[in-house]
């Protein structure tokens, strides 16, 4: 096997070797002018080559990403969207089941407490912009924010304590 793989590479470097002989001899035979104008264009195409394979795999992958963050930001709007786009009435549901089903979508756990037509709930989430939305679609579904207090804990994590009807 390895004898094998010998000659080949003997055999490789033997054509290479003979290649390399009559580019020299056909650049010998050009006068000084043609031959720069012969190398600078032989360098040209190589880079070009080189270019055009990198390029269009390049093209490709920017194309496949930009369908990834289109694809994401669908997902994103069905799951905020969800409530609005499921067949059952929102009328139907109680204030208990309205918010854990926006927290299920937000992705929050939210610890809640039932108290006569209020509910007083509790969640955290390290991004304010996160619990703005929750409370947002809290007030979509029909549910009002009797009040509401937001405390930033010592590790980052922002606390909603909220009571709602």
């Amino acid at each position: 096997m390895a004898n094998r793989i010998t000659n080949m590479l003997n055999g490789l470097s033997g054509r290479l070797n003979t290649l390399v002989v009559f580019v020299e001899d056909y650049l010998d035979q050009l006068q000084p002018r043609e031959r720069i104008a012969v190398i600078v264009l032989a360098l040209f195409l190589s880079v070009a080559a080189i270019v055009s394979l990198l390029w269009f795999p390049h093209q490709a992958a920017l194309k496949q990403q930009q369908r990834v963050t289109e694809l994401k930001d669908t997902i994103h709007w069905m799951q905020t969207n969800a409530v609005q786009l499921s067949t059952e009435s929102t009328d139907a549901l109680t204030a208990a089941e309205k918010v854990q089903r926006v927290a299920q979508q937000q992705g929050l756990s939210v610890q809640s407490q039932d108290n006569q037509n209020q509910i007083k709930l509790t969640t955290s989430h390290q991004n304010y912009a996160v619990l703005a939305n929750f409370l947002t679609q809290l007030a979509q579904q029909g549910l009002s924010i009797v009040s509401m207090d937001m405390q930033k804990q010592s590790d980052g994590v922002i606390k909603l304590i909220a009571t709602i009807q």
